[in-house]
Parts: structure tokens; sequence; C-alpha cells
């Protein structure tokens, strides 16, 4: 497959807005000062961001939440989630366990889904429940009935592994029952459960895409979870569409890096400023990269030339051999 066709502006149905989008996410899970966040940063996301339910229902209720034109409204899987000792690179700034998780369930979900206004353009993600596997079949009925209660709103099925042995999803059995993805607005993947490697993710990626468009089925496809620029520009050539994640408010993104700040501040020589300081100054630095990199994205579709990655030159070439190691051709 050429990354030509993998590349494309693509329709958010209902809500009708266009894709490539990239999601700066909000989160209570492992971000004790998660309304103090919030408050601090919000009108620094006007255009979209992305909000937990969970959230909404136990930390925003005297809040406005509509602060961005577009929001995606996760199911709140993720906060309900203890942090493990055995953390990976998401939870490095995690100290949350399981005795400060709320109760969760379908029903405190709707409630909140129910309660939502029309004030922004909204995407609801399917209900992500982590104690209960389905199969693929089912996940889809199940998203199609919760979205049936919620016409004026952007659909986002979430597919999930199918049994609690399988860390990666069954893309053959995605790809068998593809005709059922038309009832969705958006097609979501996370990011750690579209393969075990990087480039096995890119790989399946291409392959979905590849399936998807034989059929003429244009479904813009998110990864959730990821928000470092060179991943997401590879799995953007790869054929994805909508990415959201923490990494803006963790880390700092430096000449296509994703680095922690201590690092950061030495690099540019920041070390005058306090630690409070210094996390509004990346976080707001980081929205401004990624807003470059949205706009480099939405330029690609149109142009297909490598150089609207120009900013990020000295991680591209590793990106271009990635993709080409997945199976993408490159027209350079």
């Amino acid at each position: 497959m050429r990354v030509s066709e993998t590349c494309k502006v693509r329709q958010i149905s209902i809500i009708d807005v266009s894709t490539p989008l990239i999601v700066p996410s909000f989160s209570s899970r492992g971000f004790t000062e998660f309304k103090e966040i919030y408050t601090s940063l919000k009108d620094y996301i006007s255009d979209v961001s992305l909000l937990s339910a969970y959230d909404i229902y136990y930390e925003m209720q005297e809040m406005d939440i509509y602060a961005s034109d577009i929001i995606f409204i996760d199911s709140g899987g993720y906060e309900t989630q203890a942090i493990k000792l055995t953390a990976t690179s998401d939870d490095v700034y995690a100290n949350r366990d399981s005795s400060s998780i709320r109760t969760w369930s379908t029903e405190l979900h709707q409630s909140v889904l129910d309660n939502l206004q029309s004030l922004s353009q909204l995407v609801l993600i399917s209900y992500d429940n982590w104690d209960k596997h389905q199969l693929t079949l089912s996940q889809i009925e199940t998203a199609k009935s919760l979205f049936q209660r919620y016409p004026y709103f952007a659909s986002n099925f979430l597919y999930k592994p199918e049994t609690p042995e399988s860390a990666v999803i069954n893309i053959d059995n995605l790809l068998k029952y593809s005709h059922h993805l038309t009832s969705f607005s958006v097609l979501g993947i996370t990011e750690k459960e579209l393969g075990n490697s990087i480039l096995e993710r890119c790989h399946n990626l291409i392959k979905i895409r590849s399936a998807l468009q034989e059929q003429s089925i244009e479904i813009p496809i998110h990864i959730l979870g990821c928000l470092d620029p060179v991943l997401m520009i590879s799995y953007f050539l790869c054929g994805a569409d909508i990415f959201d994640g923490l990494a803006w408010l963790r880390y700092a993104f430096v000449d296509g890096l994703t680095l922690y700040q201590s690092t950061a501040i030495l690099m540019q020589e920041d070390w005058h400023y306090s630690e409070s300081e210094l996390n509004q100054l990346y976080s707001i630095k980081n929205l401004q990269n990624l807003r470059q990199l949205s706009h480099a994205m939405n330029k690609f579709c149109n142009t297909k030339l490598i150089q609207e990655f120009s900013a990020w030159e000295k991680v591209m070439p590793q990106v271009l051999n990635l993709i080409k190691n997945a199976g993408l051709e490159v027209e350079e």
C-alpha cells in the first residue's frame, strides 16, 4: 500500500469534523492535582480535547467542561485501573493506588452521557469494561446499542482484545465484521493493543487501512494513548487519523523527541524557572508543538510531501525506515 493512499482527509460523521486530529487528554489517573491542571490549561485547548466520563462524574461537577470546540468523551475505564508497581513509562508520575478508585459502571457512565449538552461537538467513546471481555461481534452490538441512545453525538467504537489472555486485538475478526464499522463515526484502538511492537503496530495499521479501503470504508482510525510526536507521525503515515494521550502533561517535546522535563531544562537552559512554572511552561510549549504537527499532517494529506515534516527532520529518516519495514510504499 502507498502512503498516498493511507493518508487522506477523512470525516468524523454526524459532527462532520475533518481529520487528522491530535487530541490533548486530561485524566485524574496519575494526576493528583487534576482540577488545578485542567483549570490552568483549558483555555489553551480551545480546538479539541479529551475528557473522561469518570472524571466528569467525580471531579468536574462544578466545572465548565465545554472549553473545546470538539470534545472526545472517554468511557472511564482507564481511570478505574490501579497503578501497578511494574508501571510502564505512561505511569511514571502516577502515585495512586486501588484504594482511591471509586465505583464505576455502565449505569454511571450513561448518567454522564445523558446530561451532556451540545455546547461543543462531542465524540463518545464506547464503554471500556476492563473486567469483561467480549467477542468482536458482541462488542460491535453493545456499542451500537449504546450509541443509539445518543444519535446527535459522533460515535467512536473502541475495539478491544476478545479474551483476558489476549494482549492485542484480533485483527482478522475485526476485518471479518468490518462492514459493521459503517455504523460508527470512528474506529478506536489503544496503541498497546494494536501490536506487541512498534513495527507490528505499523504493519497492523497498514493491514486494517488496506482492507477498509478495499471495501471503500473511509472511517477515521483513532489511536488512543499515543501522543508522542515521532510515533504519531509513524502511525499517521500508516493510516491512523486521530491521536490522544497524556504525554503533553508528563514530558517535554523538543526537536521531535519526547524528553523528561529535567533533560529539556538543561537543553534549553530553563533552569531559572520554578517547578510549578516549568510544568505550565512545557505544557503550553507542547501544545504549540502538537498544533504544528497537526498542521503538518493536514498539509501532507494534500501535498504528499515528506518535507512537510521538516521540523522533525532529525527523526524522519528513522520514521521512514520504520514504515517501509512495515510494508508501506513511500513516494519520495
